[in-house]
């Protein structure tokens, strides 16, 4: 009888290695999630950097062509 257990306790799965095997897996996922999400928020602020200076130089441009067009209407008021 003795050998029939020491058969079913050497055919049993070592749980161990599997767990740590599994928490390896699952910690890898987990930083590549994190370095996925790093990478989104790094591209959303260089969008959002994108975004700002255009609106910068847009606005840049609507000054200027407002001083343009003042200056167009005093060197006509001064001609009258």
């Amino acid at each position: 009888m003795h050998s029939k257990n020491n058969e079913k306790f050497i055919e049993q799965p070592n749980l161990g290695p599997t767990l740590e095997f599994l928490g390896s897996a699952f910690e890898t996922l987990g930083l590549l999630i994190g370095t996925i999400g790093e990478g989104i928020s790094l591209q959303e602020m260089l969008e959002e950097e994108h975004s700002e200076k255009k609106i910068m130089s847009d606005q840049k441009s609507q000054l200027s062509q407002i001083e343009k067009k003042l200056d167009c209407i005093i060197k006509e008021l001064k001609s009258l």
